[in-house]
């Protein structure tokens, strides 16, 4: 395609873009319940493997699409799973992860301040997916939040059928369910096994970032990733401006700050 032809597709975009009018959604609308229990059995779609997801779906414009008619056709996250995806749409093109991204506060902010990257949000919960979703298809309108997109899923269960190896650059985890009853620890969605999975789908020297408000749950953060041998802990975190991010993007960060409570945060790059 010569540069003629990809400036009438971008005029093409745009003026697609202007024709509709979305309005953002309002949180009070979409609340639910704060907690879902992991272990039960998915009972929405997910891809038997990475080829089965199409990310042309996710963000079309990065694939020279209309950027708003597939997400107005589409009431439901997530979108239905198939053998038919061209093989060119299924290679993943995400860089960071945002697991359990709640009404999506981090991934709206890592979208502004790295445009030239791709950030998907995962989350358990029905009514928040679909309220970012609806979020994204309004900031769409207004020629935003090209390179976000987020999906129904339980991440402790399918999250390798969604990204091959060594393809994400970032995953985020931010403020998640503490699950303070031992009996309960294997909910945690940080655990020996799931790291293994985090450092599979990393890159080399790809980052893993965890925050919470609560202390306990921190030194079990801390406890693991310091074992495990694929990952070693960054010390500057100060420096890191991701790290930056997390700290107020999300909707719990927010809260904590307002209750004048305390955060931990640690960083561990991929060895």
């Amino acid at each position: 395609m010569n540069t003629t032809q990809e400036q009438n597709k971008d005029n093409q975009i745009e003026q697609i873009e202007k024709k509709v009018k979305i309005e953002k959604p309002k949180k009070a609308d979409f609340r639910m319940h704060a907690h879902v229990n992991p272990l039960n059995e998915t009972l929405f779609p997910y891809p038997l493997n990475y080829n089965q997801v199409d990310w042309s779906l996710h963000y079309p414009k990065r694939f020279g699409k209309d950027p708003l008619k597939l997400y107005l056709n589409t009431l439901e996250y997530p979108i239905s799973y198939d053998d038919q995806v061209n093989p060119e749409n299924s290679k993943s093109i995400v860089d960071f992860l945002d697991i359990g991204c709640g009404f999506g506060g981090l991934c709206f902010a890592l979208s502004e301040n790295y445009p030239d990257k791709h950030t998907f949000g995962m989350e358990i919960r029905g009514k928040v997916v679909n309220y970012v979703g609806e979020k994204i298809r309004a900031l769409r309108n207004e020629g935003q939040a090209h390179n976000v997109s987020v999906i129904r899923t339980n991440t402790m269960r399918h999250l390798p059928q969604y990204f091959r190896k060594n393809s994400l650059e970032k995953i985020f985890i931010c403020f998640p369910d503490p699950h303070f009853k031992k009996k309960n620890y294997r909910r945690r969605i940080v655990n020996p096994g799931l790291l293994s999975e985090y450092a599979y789908l990393l890159k080399p020297s790809g980052r893993i970032y965890c925050i919470t408000d609560v202390e306990e749950l921190h030194n079990w953060h801390v406890l693991h990733l310091e074992k495990h041998k694929m990952f070693k802990r960054i010390q500057d975190v100060e420096q890191d401006s991701a790290a930056k991010l997390i700290w107020n993007s999300t909707e719990e960060g927010q809260k904590v700050e307002r209750n004048k409570g305390s955060k931990f945060i640690i960083v561990c790059e991929k060895v």
